[in-house]
C-alpha cells in the first residue's frame, strides 16, 4: 500500500538541517503525489473551527452580510493562508535547488488569492467581490481545510488514494500553473472529494495564484519530465 504523504511544516522554521529536510519531503510529495497533508502549519486552530461554524451559516443562508464576524474571520484566515502559501513557496524553491525567494521574486509575490466555502466564493475585501474563476487555470496551490464528513481521494499512478483524516490538518494541492513552471516536475494531480453531509460543517478552500501581470515563464533550469503533461490537463475537483 502507498500511504499518502503527510508534512510537518514547523520544522521548517526551525532552520538546518531541519529546513532542508522539510524542503525535501515537500519537493518529493509535489512531484510524486501532487498533493500532501500539512500539520504543523501554524494557522490558528480556532480561527479554522470558528470559520467552519460560520461558514456553515453562511452556507444556509446564502450571505454573510448579517453574520456578526464573518468577514472578519474570513479575512483572517486569508491572512494566514497567503502566508503559508508564501512558505510552501520558500520549501519548494529550496527544495529545486533555488533561493527561497524565488517564486516570490518571479511570480508570486503580491499574489491574488480566494476563498471558496462549500460551493460558494466569498469576498476577501470589504465591498470587493467574489472570485467566481471555474476553470483554476491560474493555480499555484489550493490548501483545503476539508469540511465535516468530506473525503477526498487523489489519483496516484493508476489507484485512487484515500486522504487520511488528520485532526487539524490541511489538504495541499499542487496548481496546474505550478506543473506548468516546473514542466512537470510538480504534478497537478486529479482529485475527487464527497459532498459533505446536510447541516454539515463545509470546506474551506484557498487558492493561491500568481500576482497580476506576472510573467508565467518556466524555470530554465528545470527539463520537461516526460510522464507528465505540462499543459495541466487534468479534471479540477470542486472543493
Amino acid at each position: 500500500m502507498t500511504s499518502f504523504p503527510s508534512i510537518d511544516l514547523s520544522l521548517f522554521d526551525i532552520g538546518a538541517p531541519w529546513r532542508d529536510q522539510v524542503a525535501a519531503q515537500v519537493d518529493s510529495a509535489a512531484s510524486s503525489f501532487g498533493a500532501f497533508l500539512l500539520v504543523g502549519h501554524g494557522v490558528d486552530s480556532g480561527l479554522i473551527d470558528t470559520l467552519l461554524e460560520l461558514g456553515g451559516k453562511y452556507v444556509k443562508r446564502g450571505s454573510g452580510s448579517d453574520l456578526p464576524g464573518f468577514h472578519d474571520s474570513v479575512r483572517e484566515y486569508a491572512t494566514s493562508l497567503t502566508g503559508l502559501g508564501h512558505k510552501l513557496m520558500a520549501a519548494m524553491a529550496r527544495g529545486l535547488r533555488l533561493d527561497d525567494g524565488f517564486f516570490a521574486d518571479h511570480y508570486t509575490g503580491n499574489p491574488t488569492t480566494s476563498l471558496r466555502v462549500g460551493d460558494y466564493p466569498v469576498a476577501l475585501s470589504p465591498g470587493g467581490q467574489p472570485d467566481t474563476d471555474e476553470a483554476g487555470n491560474r493555480r499555484v496551490l489550493t490548501i483545503v481545510k476539508p469540511g465535516d464528513f468530506a473525503r477526498a481521494q487523489v489519483r496516484y499512478e493508476q489507484d485512487w488514494l484515500d486522504v487520511p483524516v488528520l485532526p487539524g490538518a490541511l489538504l495541499c494541492s499542487v496548481g496546474p500553473v505550478l506543473q506548468r513552471l516546473t514542466h512537470g516536475h510538480y504534478r497537478f494531480a486529479q482529485q475527487r472529494v464527497s459532498r459533505a453531509v446536510t447541516g454539515a460543517r463545509p470546506s474551506l478552500c484557498f487558492v493561491f495564484e500568481p500576482g497580476m501581470g506576472a510573467a508565467l515563464t518556466p524555470l530554465a533550469a528545470l527539463r520537461p519530465r516526460p510522464d507528465v503533461e505540462a499543459t495541466g490537463s487534468y479534471a479540477l475537483a470542486r472543493c
